[in-house]
């Protein structure tokens, strides 16, 4: 196995959310999870679980199956309906051939039989890491000055694994510059893609900008004199 400080290091900026509705199981398996994860959201349930998702930005979920008002299977059934990315390790306390083939349907990275061992928790982070060293630069995000992140599948904003609600022009607006994250747009441009208008005063640009830059108290789009706008990425 990997060295566990390695290990450690690659896991510390993900964030990861553990489903589970028996308290004293959710105690004791956050505790294992901590070793590797700084951000851990817990949710008792499946229903609880998929709000979460909406409100924080999750790299990993560890469910359990079986819970009250929505079981963890019927979770990340619902999940895949929207996102193929995330990934998902699965508890069980049951040999339960159904619940296995449908987490392989459903593209789970693991499925561990309770209770766990060690060693079985460390191979299946393990494993996912890979995994997702292995598509970063394909997917699905942008870094932002100041600890934002754009995610660029879900068109979403976060900050410290928070989201930062938009408007539907804000929104519309950060679509457009992460289509071609090293390019300058220029005003015109965006007047076209935002509002359908060949307009040739800036304002509304300016102002949208502004507003979002004010919202958020940081310089996330820059002006560049001119030439336009661009994502004022994270150069770290």
């Amino acid at each position: 196995m990997e060295d566990l400080n390695l290990l450690k290091d690659k896991c510390k900026d993900l964030s990861i959310l553990y489903v589970e509705d028996e308290e004293k199981v959710r105690i004791q398996t956050s505790k294992v999870l901590s070793i590797y994860f700084n951000n851990i959201t817990l949710a008792t349930n499946g229903k609880e679980a998929l709000e979460k998702l909406k409100e924080e930005k999750i790299d990993i979920i560890f469910t359990d199956i079986n819970m009250p008002k929505m079981d963890g299977l019927s979770m990340v059934e619902q999940i895949r309906k929207t996102n193929n990315h995330i990934s998902v390790v699965v508890f069980s306390a049951y040999e339960n051939t159904e619940y296995f083939l449908k987490s392989i349907e459903y593209g789970i990275d693991g499925y561990i039989l309770k209770p766990f061992k060690f060693n079985q928790i460390q191979k299946v982070i393990e494993k996912i890491i890979t995994k997702l060293q292995g598509y970063t630069e394909l997917i699905h995000t942008l870094k932002l000055i100041d600890k934002y992140v754009w995610d660029i599948d879900i068109s979403t904003l976060y900050k410290d694994s928070k989201q930062i609600e938009l408007t539907k022009n804000e929104t519309n607006l950060f679509k457009f510059l992460s289509s071609s994250k090293h390019r300058i747009y220029s005003s015109q441009e965006i007047e076209i893609e935002l509002f359908n208008d060949n307009y040739s005063d800036n304002k509304r640009v300016r102002g949208l900008i502004s507003r979002l830059n004010k919202k958020v108290d940081s310089q996330l789009i820059k002006s560049i004199y001119g030439q336009g706008y661009e994502l004022n990425l994270d150069k770290k």
